[in-house]
């Protein structure tokens, strides 16, 4: 054997070393594990967190089109967490801050991960994965050892239950990835002081936004399109009280 081949074959052998000495280490010492897809639990379209006792949790995340479901997760310090990721439309990513936990969202089959939470704060959940226009806002949160937040406030002075409903149900249901309640520019229209506004539609007609027009717009989102954005709003499950809620708080703003 020439000198350069055994030379060759030396380095190899050392950066093969090298590597298994890494993954030895990632997974004894930072407690890396490759994330496996789960063949038990079957996909899901509702976010979920379980109290399994003892300080455990089971947490289903559904990622889609361009929220996180839940969008926020409340969890006691030192909690063991069963971290379940699904999705139902399409490919999304899954990145939780400061751990080791690193998940594709797939359509059609479960991820899944464990983690702990040692410390108290707030741990960002953030897509990895390019999932379409609105992916830059797809984004949710592990709050550690805080109690859960109120419902957002309505904005306009006067709004009733109703309004207040809606507004916890416009951040559950991922409705702020797209929609601003300030009239700054986003994925979809503004909607702040929609109500009685006149809009141009993509197909050239125009139309006061009335209190039916919103309930059309959420109970079959793309049958009127506006001028300068695109039919890309997902049509949620909603109960008729939960549609009527929401109305009351596009109202409200």
């Amino acid at each position: 054997m020439v000198r350069t081949e055994r030379i060759a074959l030396i380095v190899a052998g050392a950066l093969m070393a090298g590597f298994f000495a890494a993954l030895v280490y990632a997974a004894s010492g930072l407690g890396i594990v490759v994330p496996t897809c789960v063949g038990d639990v079957a996909p899901f379209s509702h976010g979920a967190v379980i109290d399994k006792g003892g300080n455990h949790y089971e947490v289903h995340v559904v990622a889609k089109m361009w929220a996180f479901d839940p969008p926020e997760v409340h969890l006691p310090p030192g909690a063991d967490v069963d971290l379940y990721l699904s999705s139902p439309d399409v490919t999304h990513g899954l990145y939780v801050e400061r751990t080791a936990v690193n998940l594709m969202a797939v359509p059609g089959v479960v991820n899944a991960a464990r983690l702990r939470f040692p410390t108290p704060g707030t741990y960002a959940m953030i897509c990895h994965e390019y999932c379409g226009v609105g992916h830059q806002q797809m984004a949710g949160r592990f709050v550690i050892g805080a109690l859960p937040p109120s419902a957002p406030a309505p904005a306009a002075a006067g709004a009733d239950a109703g309004a207040a409903a809606g507004a916890q149900l416009f951040a559950q249901k991922g409705c702020v990835a797209c929609h601003t309640i300030d009239g700054t520019p986003g994925v979809g229209p503004t909607l702040k002081g929609v109500l009685g506004r006149r809009e141009e539609l993509a197909d050239g007609g125009t139309v006061t936004v009335d209190e039916q027009f919103i309930e059309h717009q959420i109970r079959a989102p793309n049958s009127a399109v506006m001028k300068g954005f695109q039919p890309i709003m997902p049509q949620l499950p909603l109960t008729d009280a939960e549609v009527q809620a929401l109305v009351d708080y596009v109202k409200s703003l």
